[in-house]
C-alpha cells in the first residue's frame, strides 16, 4: 500500500510541476489592470453593476477570466496605509457592517498593497464582493462602497488569469505574492 501511494504522489507531483513549468515559460494566460475611484462608486446593490455604463467594459473583459485568477488591489491615492486601515477598522465595528478581511496586528506601513487574493473561478463575482455589492453580509470582501467612497480611496486592481490546470496551484501563488507584496489586510498563512 505504501509503495502504491508513493507512486501516486510522484505522478501527481509530476502533473502539477508540468503546469507550473508551463506558467514559468509562458506566464499567465491573461492580465487586466483597472482603476476604481471609490468616491465615484454608485449604489449598485439593487442592480447588476456589470451593466453599469462606467464599468461595463471592465466586466465584459473579466467575464472571459473563467479559470483561476491571482489578483491584488494597489492603493493609488495619497492616503497612507495607516489611515486606510483606520477607516476600514471604523467600518468593521459598525453594527450591520459586512465582513471585511482581517487587519493584521503587524503590517508594513510603507505597503501600498491593500489586499492579495485568488479565486478558482467566477472572478467577476469576487470583484463584485470586494466592491461591496454582494447581498450576503457574511461573505468577506473589501466592501469598498461602504467605507472607501467617503474616504476618497483610489485603488488599482491587477489580475492575472491562468489556465484551468492551475486551479489547485493558484493558492501557492497567492501565498508567495502575499509574502512579497505585504498587503495591509487579509490572512495569508
Amino acid at each position: 500500500m505504501k509503495e502504491k501511494i508513493e507512486n501516486e504522489i510522484k505522478a501527481a507531483a509530476g502533473r502539477l510541476s508540468n503546469h507550473l513549468k508551463n506558467v514559468q515559460i509562458n506566464g499567465s494566460s491573461g492580465y487586466i489592470q483597472y482603476d476604481f475611484k471609490c468616491s465615484e462608486l454608485l449604489d449598485w446593490n439593487d442592480n447588476d453593476i456589470r451593466k453599469s455604463p462606467e464599468h461595463k467594459g471592465f466586466f465584459e473583459e473579466v467575464t472571459n477570466f473563467t479559470g483561476p485568477v491571482l489578483y491584488f488591489f494597489e492603493i493609488i491615492s495619497t492616503q497612507d496605509s495607516g489611515a486606510v486601515r483606520e477607516c476600514m477598522r471604523a467600518y468593521k465595528i459598525l453594527e450591520g457592517s459586512k465582513s471585511v478581511p482581517a487587519l493584521k496586528k503587524r503590517y508594513n506601513q510603507d505597503s501600498r498593497i491593500l489586499y492579495v487574493g485568488k479565486v478558482k473561478r467566477n472572478f467577476y463575482g469576487r470583484v463584485i464582493q470586494h466592491l461591496g455589492y454582494y447581498k450576503v453580509a457574511r461573505t468577506q470582501g473589501l466592501q469598498l462602497f461602504y467605507w472607501a467612497r467617503e474616504f476618497g480611496l483610489d485603488v488599482r486592481l491587477h489580475a492575472y488569469h491562468f489556465e484551468p490546470e492551475m486551479h489547485d496551484l493558484v493558492s501557492i501563488l497567492e501565498l508567495k505574492f502575499a509574502r512579497d507584496l505585504k498587503p495591509i489586510t487579509g490572512k495569508h498563512s
